[in-house]
């Protein structure tokens, strides 16, 4: 009888001394429903994160590690990183082609305007439509504004700036345009002569080629390869020149 009342007395002990905590397995079930309610708002957050300021902040990570080294490609507008990691931090430079950025797109010109980055700065492609008619070389006054823009960015700094006129491959033969290389040239020299005579631009920074129809981007096989095909590009060289070519210059 004493043994047994002993037992039951431990038995009702070691009851007591376990009311006071949860089961081991609940405290398990309990962090792993924690993790898995991380897990789901990581989801969530993800999801409706917005692409430009995601490019932002992997472009300031960039930045930040020192991965500023880009090779030459493109990429649309609203894809360009931060203009503060394309080796323009807290210039004014930089400032201005935020500023070309915001105007692009809220004049909804995002589709006809690419910008891409080279080894020795920028370069801007403008498609024909907003430039010139076809087949016309005369500017149109809807690009002036953007031309302006692209100047801000040319006097911010000692830069060279090369203009390039290119055609789609669709014969011309005219007495303004032969072919398609006076086509292509003229194209590039208005646009030059808008960034001398109305941006006062200094002419021994500007030049200018005609390609004609020979360096498409894109096969001229339909009408919408043709209409990219048409296009100005702007090269904004912000490097100074190479010690080849400094020595060059001292021999001649």
């Amino acid at each position: 009888m004493r043994v047994q009342q002993r037992r039951r007395s431990d038995r009702k002990k070691t009851s007591q001394d376990g009311e006071g905590g949860a089961p081991g397995w609940m405290v398990t079930y309990g962090d792993l429903m924690s993790l898995l309610l991380c897990f789901f708002v990581l989801i969530v957050s993800f999801s409706s994160i917005q692409l430009s300021e995601f490019q932002k902040a992997m472009g300031s990570l960039k930045g930040a590690l020192g991965v500023l080294k880009f090779r030459q490609s493109t990429v649309q507008l609203s894809n360009l990183p931060n203009p503060e990691v394309m080796g323009f931090q807290h210039t004014d430079m930089g400032n201005r082609i935020s500023e070309l950025a915001q105007f692009i797109e809220q004049q909804g010109l995002t589709d006809s305007i690419q910008i891409r980055l080279t080894d020795t700065g920028i370069a801007i492609r403008l498609l024909n439509p907003i430039l010139f008619d076809l087949g016309k070389a005369d500017l149109k006054p809807r690009v002036f504004p953007i031309l302006d823009k692209i100047i801000a960015i040319v006097k911010t700094g000692n830069t060279k700036v090369r203009i390039e006129g290119h055609t789609d491959n669709l014969p011309i033969h005219t007495p303004q345009f032969p072919s398609n290389w006076e086509l292509s040239a003229m194209r590039a020299i208005n646009v030059l002569h808008y960034f001398e005579n109305v941006g006062k631009v200094p002419p021994q920074r500007l030049s200018y080629m005609g390609y004609g129809e020979y360096k498409p981007i894109v096969p001229n096989d339909s009408e919408e390869n043709r209409a990219k095909n048409r296009r100005v590009e702007i090269y904004i060289d912000t490097v100074e020149e190479t010690e080849e070519t400094e020595q060059l210059e001292n021999v001649f």
